[in-house]
């Protein structure tokens, strides 16, 4: 099952950027250490670990693309070695969309949850609140991904929130609310690229004019 369709151009997009500038990312929070002792040693040390975090990441890149791959081992490893680097937020992202394909929903669930203690960042935050919430439904914690679709707030987010508490309320049985918030996405602009959508919507009109 494949929950992340609507998101993995967003994801892609933030790892290159990290992969691109992340050592560039480095030097510039060091800029503010010129007057410290051992500046260059220093500076080297964390060019050095960045590059080894990023030859790890596209060695566990490389391992998740088989379709026999158990990451548990080479995830902990890397964290282990790399658990600093932002590069850690994005093998447990990789992790938990493998954990996913196999049905290994909480195993998914505590990477996911790992990846979300790893940043601060609201954009990415809202990325990965929804991946929790899309698997609290599948492991039918409804409560649960209530409460995390409720704490996202960013708005770039309002659509696909609104859709999720769709599912979260059709799961329960509950059709009108369901179809309430499938609108409220439809109405952020949900319907753009997103054929599930509609037919969420159409489905709910259909049994609507049914029962009538």
């Amino acid at each position: 099952m494949e929950i992340y369709s609507t998101e993995e151009q967003q994801v892609e997009a933030i790892k290159k950027y990290w992969h691109d500038n992340g050592t560039q990312i480095i030097v510039g929070a060091l800029l503010g250490l010129g007057g410290f002792f051992a500046w260059n040693q220093y500076v080297d040390s964390k060019i050095e670990a960045q590059e080894a975090a990023s030859a790890a990441y596209d060695q566990f890149i490389e391992k998740s693309d088989s379709a026999d791959a158990n990451l548990s081992s080479e995830l902990q490893q890397f964290v282990d070695a790399h658990g600093e680097s932002g590069y850690a937020i994005f093998v447990n992202l990789v992790a938990a969309r493998k954990s996913v394909e196999d049905n290994k929903f909480e195993q998914a669930l505590s990477e996911l949850s790992a990846a979300a203690k790893l940043t601060t960042d609201q954009t990415l935050s809202g990325l990965i609140a929804t991946r929790i919430a899309r698997v609290n439904i599948e492991l039918k914690q409804y409560d649960a991904a209530l409460t995390t679709l409720n704490a996202i707030k960013d708005e770039g987010y309002k659509s696909r929130v609104a859709e999720l508490k769709g599912d979260v309320y059709l799961a329960q049985g509950n059709a009108d609310k369901a179809r309430v918030e499938y609108q409220a996405a439809a109405d952020a602009g949900g319907l753009t690229g997103n054929t599930l959508l509609k037919m969420k919507l159409d489905d709910l009109a259909l049994s609507s004019e049914v029962k009538g």
